[in-house]
């Protein structure tokens, strides 16, 4: 299925006129593939059980909540949500005056564990076994990504073929084997991270790995807000001393120096890509001031706010 706006679902109202198309949609949800590659100001999807899905957008946010969570994605990231995950989503334009990209893609049940299975497996025992076999089921972390060289060309040709028009099924079949390839792959790099938790055993290291993503998607989730250390250790379930002692192994940086990088990040991208006035743009992605947004942007990239804006 493929989908080049976002389809008539709740929270839109029932109406004679999308009762049809409802029903066949879910008639078929994650019994095959789907992608949505759209173009939009404002969308919201309530919750839903779902197939594992992949989330990117690029001009925008999207905002998924999961659990007692509030994940959110922009240009700086991607998502990776579980099978039979059940989560509302809600997707904004940076620009009132301008459409951002979306693009969600929803593979089949049961796929991603059939994939691992064939990944697990060498050639000689795909030659003995033929097209039987095994499944191994895979939890992903879900947790926003940064993204990269892998999956992240994938996700743009995904989005560029929709956009253009491709129809050819095959060919979307071939990509997202390609695709969840590639995520399964990052998923062990992103696993690995676990090591650099000292001095516990391993499913304790997990376990404090998980908390640390929480504060992490957090500070990317909530950046453009006034938010302390203890807001962070609250979302993380742990100590603030156990927070910054832990958020600097993994990524080798404090907290409130991640969530300056982030905000630099952003303030860097909307000074090159708007008209904004320097002052909104501070205020726009949690500075204080334009000067404290200055000082971060040369910290950052060794260059000004007012530089940026002459390019």
């Amino acid at each position: 299925m493929i989908f080049r706006d976002m389809p008539d679902v709740p929270p839109r109202p029932a109406t004679t006129s999308n009762a049809p198309f409802r029903r066949w949609l879910y008639s078929r949800w994650g019994k095959e593939h789907a992608i949505i590659g759209a173009s939009l100001r404002h969308a919201e999807i309530g919750a839903w059980s779902q197939p594992l899905s992949i989330k990117a957008v690029w001009g925008g946010s999207s905002e998924h909540r999961i659990d007692n969570r509030r994940v959110c994605v922009d240009d700086d990231s991607y998502v990776v949500l579980n099978e039979d995950r059940s989560y509302g989503s809600t997707w904004r334009s940076d620009r009132a005056d301008r459409d951002m990209s979306a693009l969600c893609i929803f593979l089949k049940r049961g796929m991603p564990a059939e994939v691992f299975g064939a990944m697990s497996t060498s050639l000689a025992q795909a030659a003995d076994e033929g097209a039987d076999l095994p499944r191994r089921p895979l939890a992903f972390c879900e947790r926003l990504r940064p993204h990269d060289i892998s999956v992240t060309p994938l996700l743009k040709d995904l989005h560029e073929a929709v956009r253009r028009g491709e129809s050819d099924e095959t060919w979307f079949a071939e990509r997202y084997q390609e695709l969840l390839e590639a995520v399964i792959t990052t998923e062990h790099l992103l696993q690995q991270r676990a090591e650099t938790i000292r001095s516990v055993k391993p499913s304790t290291r997990i376990e404090l790995m998980r908390r640390v993503n929480w504060a992490t998607d957090y500070i990317l989730s909530n950046y453009a807000d006034t938010i302390s250390l203890d807001d962070i250790a609250s979302a993380a379930s742990l100590s603030k001393f156990h927070l910054v002692r832990l958020f600097r192994q993994v990524h080798n940086t404090t907290p409130h120096a991640f969530l300056q990088r982030k905000r630099a990040q952003v303030a860097r991208r909307m000074i090159e890509i708007t008209d904004l006035d320097l002052n909104d743009v501070a205020a726009n992605v949690g500075f204080g001031s334009r000067w404290t947004m200055f000082r971060q942007l040369r910290r950052s990239f060794g260059v000004s706010g007012l530089a940026l804006r002459a390019r």
